[in-house]
């Protein structure tokens, strides 16, 4: 990952056809559980990790990972959609834990407790297996992105504790953790037009303390780190980009636009442990 964002009040403007499409997509990628069934041990069905994650996460490399809540789904996929016809790869969230309810339903339907399991344990534990597995490819996905965008909204972000923000999906202050985490690296493209001008490490996992919990389901969000992007502004500049300007370059040209690298790296420099 190499630079980070997040956008305020964004509003959609493709029509609400493509975007419903793009959700029926993302929904049939784990419809058929049974191509992931990789045989049956003690007359149990084995599902394959790496196969479902690979048919969920169908890109090994994104340009964009789109952080948001469900409730901004489609005007996550909008900007998915308005990135994408300048040959942008967008990974938008809901395409996983969207549908991680009907995963997890379809996955204990299909199988069976083990020996000397009750049937609440094996719920549980279909719901921690799943949760570990996804949990951990939309980690990587947002290591391997070069640009995180967090779509903030009142529906995100519903309330604060003291001076600071809170959430209450457990996804986003996930990945909104990891993303001041992870390590940060300079696209080579960069390195070679700074000749050389990196952002400072990031400082280690081992340094990192996780916030207490002021609520039972309210999480501390970690958006400090991420400077800001009016959605309105994004959206007209959007609309007024060639369609000759595509994958990288487009990338280079909304950093430019919106000095996203400097304000970036001023925002990491600013925050102390």
């Amino acid at each position: 990952m190499y630079v980070g964002f997040e956008i305020d009040q964004y509003q959609p403007s493709s029509p609400a056809s493509k975007v419903d499409t793009y959700i029926l997509d993302a929904r049939q990628r784990i419809d058929n559980l049974a191509r992931f069934i990789v045989g049956s041990y003690n007359q149990r069905s084995v599902l394959d990790a790496d196969a479902l994650s690979a048919a969920i996460f169908p890109e090994s490399d994104y340009h964009v990972f789109l952080s948001h809540s469900h409730a901004d789904q489609r005007n996550a996929i909008d900007l998915a959609l308005a990135l994408g016809k300048h040959g942008v790869k967008v990974f938008v969230d809901s395409n996983v834990w969207g549908y991680f309810g009907d995963l997890v339903g379809k996955i204990i339907a299909s199988t069976q407790p083990l020996s000397g399991e009750t049937r609440d344990a094996h719920i549980h534990r279909i719901h921690a297996d799943v949760h570990m597995m996804l949990v951990g490819a939309l980690h990587r996905t947002i290591a391997r992105s070069e640009t995180f965008v967090f779509v903030r909204s009142e529906r995100s972000v519903p309330l604060s504790f003291g001076d600071k923000a809170r959430t209450f999906s457990p996804w986003l202050y996930s990945e909104l953790q990891f993303s001041f985490q992870v390590q940060h690296v300079v696209p080579m493209r960069v390195k070679k037009r700074l000749r050389g001008a990196m952002l400072d490490g990031v400082k280690g996992l081992e340094n990192y303390v996780t916030e207490s919990m002021q609520h039972l389901t309210a999480f501390r969000v970690f958006n400090e780190h991420l400077p800001q992007v009016s959605g309105v502004q994004l959206r007209e500049w959007l609309a007024q980009q060639s369609s000759s300007v595509q994958g990288e370059a487009m990338l280079d040209a909304l950093y430019s636009r919106f000095d996203l690298p400097d304000k970036y790296k001023r925002k990491r420099d600013s925050l102390k442990f």
